[in-house]
């Protein structure tokens, strides 16, 4: 072993690590992540934490659908976590025969509810998402797999027009906590009817104007909504906070956090960052630059231990007057960006971290760990 990864590994030993087996006689006690079951059909698989994703780019260098080509680049990175936007089960398909253990999943996020919540809205609503949990839950190549489904950022469904300085009107409010409630209703109905055990799966839901409610008390979906409802998590698209000091970026998602009540079987802590970073532009087109400022920003987030921090994203998907914004690891040329490395070799090094602590102690790393290690190598150890 390098002596690099020892000093890594030391400092990840530092955190409890927990059992995957889940406890007896505490089902209904809230569970720390590393204590999900582990699932028979994937032994060696472990939490990554770190992640991108895949959405609407711009170009592409095959055949093949931008998305898809998209998904194998970030497979091929060493990835084990994939964020895209899914229409069905059968567009899933090729995406589930990749090697992720990991899967957020935008499905159903539009604003058509926020036009009236009509009797037949809601029974599409309902079904829609009952049959495409079933489905996730009873497929032979979704075994091993964690899907996470919710929707894209909240509080601009309630705030239509972007305008900030407003409140979320009461209507809108309302409109989005039937909407919830629904989502879930359907997803606990899927799991409660199907016998399930080789994969899981959970709801989420999405907001991304925290600092608002949090700062200046405007009325917004993680103050006015999140405490109305019962999703498994919350996603943060976290730019509003993404640059302010680590300390108050784990204020930030401690206060999120406090506006979910618990749930029986889930850990305490059910906040994870869906998006955040800086595209190329913001940082004055500047490889280096981009690499060290991301990788400040994603250490930020994982000093909280969150289940997952996903970087935006793989191939841009912004074009501004005509010029590339950025937001990409490979850009419009096809070329690797240094963040692209960066990340590549933080993959790896997970695996041979993992796989030096399961030969030690006959264990795998938690969430919890895993985000730790990834912190300090991101600190310490990230190619410069």
């Amino acid at each position: 072993m390098s002596p690099n990864l020892r000093l890594l590994l030391g400092a990840l030993l530092l955190f409890p690590l927990a059992l995957l087996a889940q406890k007896k006689g505490r089902a209904n006690a809230p569970m720390e992540m590393s204590q999900l079951p582990v699932v028979p059909s994937l032994p060696d698989a472990f939490p990554q934490v770190v992640g991108t994703q895949a959405f609407g780019p711009v170009y592409k260098f095959t055949k093949e659908d931008a998305v898809l080509e998209a998904a194998k680049g970030i497979s091929a990175m060493g990835s084990r976590v994939l964020k895209i936007n899914a229409v069905s089960g059968q567009q899933m398909t090729p995406y589930l025969a990749m090697p992720f253990t990991h899967y957020v999943l935008w499905y159903r996020s539009n604003n058509e509810w926020t036009k009236g919540f009509t009797p037949e809205l809601r029974r599409r609503e309902y079904n829609a998402m009952y049959m495409f949990a079933k489905d996730l839950l009873t497929r032979y190549d979704t075994a091993g797999k964690t899907f996470f489904l919710g929707h894209w950022e909240g509080d601009w469904y309630l705030l239509p027009d972007k305008d900030v300085k407003k409140d979320a009107s009461p209507e809108l409010v309302a409109a989005m906590i039937e909407w919830l409630a629904l989502r879930q209703k359907a997803v606990d109905d899927a799991r409660s009817e199907v016998p399930y055990a080789k994969c899981r799966l959970y709801t989420y839901a999405e907001v991304n104007r925290v600092r608002d409610a949090m700062k200046d008390g405007r009325r917004r979906m993680v103050n006015a909504v999140l405490p109305k409802v019962n999703v498994d998590f919350v996603s943060y698209s976290a730019y509003d906070c993404q640059l302010l000091p680590a300390e108050e970026v784990r204020a930030t998602l401690d206060y999120v956090n406090s506006q979910i009540a618990a749930k029986p079987g889930l850990p305490a802590r059910r906040v994870f960052i869906g998006e955040c970073g800086l595209s190329w532009k913001a940082c004055d087109a500047d490889g280096a630059k981009h690499d060290q400022r991301n990788r400040e920003i994603l250490a930020k987030f994982l000093s909280w231990k969150p289940l997952l921090v996903l970087f935006w994203q793989y191939y841009n998907n912004e074009v501004v007057d005509g010029q590339q914004v950025g937001f990409w690891l490979v850009d419009d040329k096809n070329k690797k960006t240094p963040l692209h490395a960066t990340l590549t070799a933080l993959f790896a090094a997970q695996e041979e971290a993992a796989k030096e602590l399961r030969g030690r102690t006959r264990r795998l790393p938690g969430y919890e760990d895993m985000a730790a290690f990834s912190e300090n190598w991101l600190n310490t150890k990230a190619p410069r």
